[in-house]
């Protein structure tokens, strides 16, 4: 018993929470229970839950003083931040837990412990097991190098989800920026006073032109200025340049084909606008 407050620190009146693995014999159980149970009475609490049915237990939120987990052997319960985030949720603000557990490397335990939000957490202490516990051991971790330790740690001074009001320092000398009724004598500029008689001016509508203000006329994809309805006006206008058959009508009727249309006419530039009469263009019958 004397043992037992030494390595737990129990005290009377304290909620406790012992987990225990699922190859704890039960005969083992109940005399660590009775054991727990003479420290923590009167008004304190034993409860004992299987690691593999916690999740199902009906313990409310931050009811238990101590979680005390898989001290009973054989200690094969692995401790992961799933384990720990129910640990958490069950502990009371400040509420300490005490684990045992078989690991590898003695670092890794405490930083996953950190991680998971626990505060003062203890320097792992080895303890040292029998032949039959080590043999159980290492089928557990597939290795026959690895240490048995003791590890203990706090959930911080406050709930999971709680929150806290944060009271930052006001200044007396604030200044009223965003107050709409300010009545500040500022100078305020006039708009009117913005903008003189050339602004006003309607602006001619050639000015506004930006499609082909630099270099070819050529409108705009989308023009909206007009460019593109002028050359488009500008385009149906022009005719085709008349052109030859034979390449010669232009010199005269000593050069044309016997039913060449300009026959009988004097003869004209290349390229020239020949216009020709309806009996010109009817063919001979």
């Amino acid at each position: 018993m004397g043992n037992l407050v030494n390595e737990f620190n129990l005290e009377s009146g304290q909620n406790v929470l012992l987990v225990n693995s699922r190859e704890a014999d039960s005969s083992d159980i109940v005399k660590k229970v009775e054991s727990i149970n003479n420290f923590v009475h009167p008004g304190g609490v034993v409860k004992v839950e299987n690691v593999g049915r916690l999740s199902l237990g009906d313990h409310k939120p931050s009811s238990f003083d101590v979680i005390i987990s898989d001290v009973v052997a054989p200690r094969t319960i692995q401790h992961d931040s799933d384990l720990f985030e129910v640990y958490l949720t069950y502990l009371k603000p400040q509420g300490r837990f005490i684990i045992q557990e078989a690991v590898k490397s003695l670092d890794s335990l405490t930083s996953i412990l950190k991680l998971n939000g626990f505060r003062n957490i203890s320097e792992s202490k080895n303890i040292v097991v029998d032949d039959d516990e080590k043999s159980k051991l290492s089928d557990v971790l597939k290795s026959e190098t690895f240490h048995l330790i003791q590890i203990e740690g706090q959930k911080p001074n406050y709930d999971v989800g709680s929150s806290a009001k944060i009271n930052l320092p006001v200044s007396d000398n604030v200044a009223a920026v965003w107050k709409l009724d300010d009545t500040v004598d500022d100078d305020i500029i006039d708009a009117d006073d913005l903008l003189d008689e050339e602004d006003l001016k309607k602006p001619d509508p050639a000015s506004l032109k930006v499609c082909g203000t630099t270099g070819k006329r050529k409108a705009c994809k989308n023009c909206s200025c007009g460019l593109a309805d002028e050359l488009e006006k500008e385009a149906s206008a022009v005719k085709e340049t008349p052109k030859s058959s034979c390449g010669s009508c232009y010199l005269g009727d000593a050069f044309r084909c016997a039913s060449c249309p300009y026959l009988g006419m004097p003869p004209f530039k290349p390229g020239e606008k020949i216009q020709l009469s309806g009996i010109q263009l009817k063919a001979d019958v």
